[in-house]
Protein backbone atom coordinates (compact mmCIF):
# COMPACT_ATOMS: atom_id res chain seq x y z
CA UNK A 1 0.00 0.00 0.00
CA UNK A 2 2.85 2.37 0.89
CA UNK A 3 4.52 1.69 -2.46
CA UNK A 4 1.29 2.29 -4.36
CA UNK A 5 0.62 5.49 -2.43
CA UNK A 6 4.14 6.73 -3.07
CA UNK A 7 3.62 6.08 -6.78
CA UNK A 8 0.42 8.10 -6.85
CA UNK A 9 2.09 11.01 -5.05
CA UNK A 10 5.01 10.94 -7.50
CA UNK A 11 2.59 10.91 -10.43
CA UNK A 12 0.67 13.90 -9.07
CA UNK A 13 3.88 15.83 -8.46
CA UNK A 14 4.98 15.12 -12.02
CA UNK A 15 1.82 16.62 -13.51
CA UNK A 16 2.23 20.19 -14.80
CA UNK A 17 0.50 22.80 -12.68
CA UNK A 18 -2.83 23.92 -14.18
CA UNK A 19 -2.55 27.14 -16.16
CA UNK A 20 -4.37 30.06 -14.50
CA UNK A 21 -7.53 31.07 -16.36
CA UNK A 22 -10.08 33.86 -16.25
CA UNK A 23 -13.24 33.22 -14.31
CA UNK A 24 -15.40 34.95 -16.95
CA UNK A 25 -14.48 36.37 -20.34
CA UNK A 26 -16.18 37.93 -23.35
CA UNK A 27 -14.39 37.54 -26.69
CA UNK A 28 -15.98 39.12 -29.74
CA UNK A 29 -15.05 40.37 -33.19
CA UNK A 30 -14.88 44.17 -33.17
CA UNK A 31 -17.54 45.41 -35.61
CA UNK A 32 -17.98 49.02 -34.52
CA UNK A 33 -14.44 50.38 -34.84
CA UNK A 34 -13.97 53.18 -32.35
CA UNK A 35 -10.95 53.96 -30.26
CA UNK A 36 -8.45 51.31 -29.25
CA UNK A 37 -8.65 50.64 -25.51
CA UNK A 38 -5.99 48.91 -23.41
CA UNK A 39 -6.91 48.86 -19.73
CA UNK A 40 -5.67 46.52 -17.00
CA UNK A 41 -7.23 46.58 -13.53
CA UNK A 42 -6.42 44.56 -10.38
CA UNK A 43 -8.83 41.78 -11.27
CA UNK A 44 -9.29 41.96 -15.04
CA UNK A 45 -8.55 43.57 -18.37
CA UNK A 46 -10.44 45.40 -21.10
CA UNK A 47 -8.84 45.42 -24.56
CA UNK A 48 -10.98 46.75 -27.41
CA UNK A 49 -10.26 47.02 -31.14
CA UNK A 50 -7.06 44.94 -30.94
CA UNK A 51 -5.55 42.48 -33.44
CA UNK A 52 -5.24 38.81 -32.58
CA UNK A 53 -1.50 39.19 -33.12
CA UNK A 54 -1.26 41.71 -30.28
CA UNK A 55 -3.22 39.43 -27.95
CA UNK A 56 -0.79 36.61 -28.80
CA UNK A 57 2.15 38.92 -28.07
CA UNK A 58 0.76 39.76 -24.64
CA UNK A 59 -0.06 36.14 -23.80
CA UNK A 60 3.43 34.93 -24.71
CA UNK A 61 5.50 37.98 -23.72
CA UNK A 62 6.77 38.56 -27.27
CA UNK A 63 7.57 41.51 -29.51
CA UNK A 64 5.35 42.06 -32.54
CA UNK A 65 8.04 40.88 -34.99
CA UNK A 66 8.25 37.54 -33.17
CA UNK A 67 4.69 36.53 -34.08
CA UNK A 68 4.32 35.23 -37.63
CA UNK A 69 1.04 34.30 -39.28
CA UNK A 70 -1.52 35.35 -41.88
CA UNK A 71 -1.89 39.08 -42.48
CA UNK A 72 -5.35 39.18 -40.87
CA UNK A 73 -3.65 38.10 -37.62
CA UNK A 74 -0.46 40.16 -37.56
CA UNK A 75 -0.97 43.40 -39.50
CA UNK A 76 -2.43 46.63 -38.11
CA UNK A 77 -5.08 46.55 -40.82
CA UNK A 78 -6.16 43.00 -39.99
CA UNK A 79 -9.17 41.69 -38.08
CA UNK A 80 -9.76 43.25 -34.67
CA UNK A 81 -11.34 41.92 -31.52
CA UNK A 82 -12.69 42.96 -28.11
CA UNK A 83 -11.78 41.02 -24.98
CA UNK A 84 -13.19 41.84 -21.55
CA UNK A 85 -12.10 39.33 -18.91
CA UNK A 86 -12.07 39.01 -15.13
CA UNK A 87 -10.06 36.76 -12.84
CA UNK A 88 -11.44 35.05 -9.74
CA UNK A 89 -9.09 37.10 -7.55
CA UNK A 90 -6.77 40.10 -7.89
CA UNK A 91 -3.78 39.33 -10.12
CA UNK A 92 -0.71 41.15 -11.43
CA UNK A 93 -0.52 42.50 -14.97
CA UNK A 94 1.78 39.66 -16.06
CA UNK A 95 -0.54 37.05 -14.51
CA UNK A 96 -3.55 38.52 -16.33
CA UNK A 97 -1.66 38.52 -19.61
CA UNK A 98 -0.66 34.87 -19.11
CA UNK A 99 -4.33 33.99 -18.65
CA UNK A 100 -4.88 35.13 -22.24
CA UNK A 101 -3.09 32.02 -23.53
CA UNK A 102 -5.74 29.44 -22.56
CA UNK A 103 -8.48 31.91 -23.54
CA UNK A 104 -7.09 32.36 -27.07
CA UNK A 105 -6.61 28.62 -27.48
CA UNK A 106 -10.20 27.99 -26.42
CA UNK A 107 -11.99 30.73 -28.34
CA UNK A 108 -9.86 30.92 -31.51
CA UNK A 109 -8.74 27.26 -31.54
CA UNK A 110 -5.26 28.75 -31.70
CA UNK A 111 -2.41 26.40 -32.62
CA UNK A 112 1.22 27.53 -32.77
CA UNK A 113 4.78 26.29 -32.78
CA UNK A 114 8.14 27.94 -32.11
CA UNK A 115 11.15 28.33 -34.39
CA UNK A 116 14.46 30.16 -34.30
CA UNK A 117 15.51 31.89 -37.52
CA UNK A 118 18.45 34.12 -38.36
CA UNK A 119 16.96 37.39 -39.59
CA UNK A 120 18.22 40.81 -40.69
CA UNK A 121 17.83 43.26 -37.79
CA UNK A 122 18.96 46.67 -36.67
CA UNK A 123 20.79 46.98 -33.36
CA UNK A 124 20.13 50.26 -31.52
CA UNK A 125 23.24 51.55 -29.75
CA UNK A 126 24.56 54.84 -28.41
CA UNK A 127 26.39 56.84 -31.07
CA UNK A 128 29.81 58.38 -30.55
CA UNK A 129 29.47 61.01 -27.84
CA UNK A 130 26.59 59.21 -26.11
CA UNK A 131 22.84 59.57 -26.00
CA UNK A 132 21.26 63.04 -25.86
CA UNK A 133 18.42 62.14 -23.53
CA UNK A 134 17.16 63.61 -20.26
CA UNK A 135 15.95 61.48 -17.38
CA UNK A 136 12.17 61.63 -16.98
CA UNK A 137 10.42 62.96 -13.89
CA UNK A 138 8.66 59.71 -13.02
CA UNK A 139 5.32 60.86 -14.39
CA UNK A 140 3.05 59.30 -16.97
CA UNK A 141 4.49 57.94 -20.22
CA UNK A 142 3.27 60.20 -23.01
CA UNK A 143 4.06 61.27 -26.56
CA UNK A 144 2.53 64.24 -28.39
CA UNK A 145 3.35 66.66 -31.23
CA UNK A 146 5.95 69.22 -30.13
CA UNK A 147 5.12 72.94 -30.56
CA UNK A 148 8.09 73.51 -32.86
CA UNK A 149 7.64 70.33 -34.91
CA UNK A 150 8.38 66.67 -34.32
CA UNK A 151 7.36 64.79 -31.19
CA UNK A 152 7.79 65.34 -27.49
CA UNK A 153 8.42 62.09 -25.60
CA UNK A 154 7.86 62.16 -21.84
CA UNK A 155 9.02 59.45 -19.43
CA UNK A 156 9.59 57.16 -22.39
CA UNK A 157 11.40 53.81 -22.02
CA UNK A 158 13.66 52.52 -24.78
CA UNK A 159 11.38 49.50 -25.29
CA UNK A 160 8.50 51.76 -26.35
CA UNK A 161 10.77 53.91 -28.51
CA UNK A 162 12.12 50.81 -30.26
CA UNK A 163 8.55 49.74 -31.04
CA UNK A 164 7.95 53.10 -32.70
CA UNK A 165 11.12 52.75 -34.79
CA UNK A 166 10.05 49.29 -35.96
CA UNK A 167 6.73 50.73 -37.14
CA UNK A 168 8.52 53.01 -39.63
CA UNK A 169 8.49 51.71 -43.18
CA UNK A 170 12.07 52.86 -43.76
CA UNK A 171 13.31 50.72 -40.85
CA UNK A 172 11.29 47.66 -41.83
CA UNK A 173 13.00 45.04 -39.68
CA UNK A 174 13.29 44.03 -36.00
CA UNK A 175 15.20 46.47 -33.79
CA UNK A 176 17.22 45.07 -30.88
CA UNK A 177 17.91 47.52 -28.05
CA UNK A 178 21.55 47.37 -26.95
CA UNK A 179 21.82 50.92 -25.62
CA UNK A 180 21.91 49.84 -21.99
CA UNK A 181 19.54 52.73 -21.25
CA UNK A 182 17.19 51.21 -18.68
CA UNK A 183 15.41 54.34 -17.43
CA UNK A 184 12.57 56.50 -18.74
CA UNK A 185 13.55 59.58 -20.71
CA UNK A 186 12.10 62.89 -21.84
CA UNK A 187 13.23 64.31 -25.20
CA UNK A 188 12.07 65.95 -28.41
CA UNK A 189 12.80 64.39 -31.78
CA UNK A 190 11.76 65.14 -35.35
CA UNK A 191 12.62 61.89 -37.07
CA UNK A 192 9.84 62.15 -39.66
CA UNK A 193 10.06 65.84 -40.57
CA UNK A 194 6.78 66.68 -38.83
CA UNK A 195 5.90 70.40 -39.04
CA UNK A 196 4.66 72.52 -36.15
CA UNK A 197 0.95 71.91 -35.49
CA UNK A 198 1.05 68.34 -36.85
CA UNK A 199 -1.99 66.17 -36.10
CA UNK A 200 -2.28 62.49 -35.21
CA UNK A 201 -3.14 61.73 -38.84
CA UNK A 202 0.01 63.57 -39.92
CA UNK A 203 2.04 61.33 -37.61
CA UNK A 204 0.48 58.12 -38.99
CA UNK A 205 1.18 59.29 -42.53
CA UNK A 206 4.77 60.22 -41.68
CA UNK A 207 5.43 56.81 -40.11
CA UNK A 208 4.04 55.05 -43.19
CA UNK A 209 5.98 57.23 -45.60
CA UNK A 210 9.21 57.73 -43.61
CA UNK A 211 12.44 57.66 -45.61
CA UNK A 212 16.05 56.84 -44.77
CA UNK A 213 16.61 60.33 -43.32
CA UNK A 214 15.43 58.84 -40.03
CA UNK A 215 18.82 57.12 -39.63
CA UNK A 216 20.85 60.34 -39.70
CA UNK A 217 18.21 62.25 -37.73
CA UNK A 218 18.29 59.62 -34.99
CA UNK A 219 22.04 60.04 -34.57
CA UNK A 220 22.11 63.85 -34.90
CA UNK A 221 19.17 64.56 -32.61
CA UNK A 222 19.30 61.80 -30.01
CA UNK A 223 22.82 60.39 -30.12
CA UNK A 224 21.50 56.93 -31.03
CA UNK A 225 22.46 54.74 -33.96
CA UNK A 226 20.87 51.86 -35.88
CA UNK A 227 23.46 49.31 -36.98
CA UNK A 228 22.50 46.54 -39.46
CA UNK A 229 23.17 42.96 -38.37
CA UNK A 230 21.84 39.40 -38.59
CA UNK A 231 20.78 37.64 -35.41
CA UNK A 232 18.88 34.50 -34.38
CA UNK A 233 15.32 35.47 -33.44
CA UNK A 234 12.89 33.27 -31.54
CA UNK A 235 9.57 33.23 -33.42
CA UNK A 236 6.07 31.99 -32.68
CA UNK A 237 4.42 30.66 -35.83
CA UNK A 238 0.62 30.65 -35.93
CA UNK A 239 -0.41 27.39 -37.60
CA UNK A 240 -4.15 27.90 -37.18
CA UNK A 241 -6.63 30.42 -35.76
CA UNK A 242 -10.35 30.89 -36.39
CA UNK A 243 -11.30 34.33 -37.70
CA UNK A 244 -14.57 34.16 -35.76
CA UNK A 245 -14.06 33.31 -32.07
CA UNK A 246 -16.30 30.84 -30.28
CA UNK A 247 -19.39 32.60 -28.93
CA UNK A 248 -19.49 33.67 -25.27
Amino acid sequence: MRIALAGVVALLLAQPAPRPQFEVASVKANTHGGRTTRRIEPQGLTYLNITLGEFIQMACGLKHYQVRGDDWITTAGGNRYDIVAKAAAPASESELQQMLGPLLEDRFHLKTHRETRELPVYVLVEAKGGAKLKEGDGGEQHVAPAPGGGLRFQNYPMAAFVNMLMAMRSVGRPVIDRTGLAGRYTFTANLQDLPAGATGDDLKRAVAESDTAVFSALEDQLGLKLTPAREPIDLLIVDHADRVPTAD
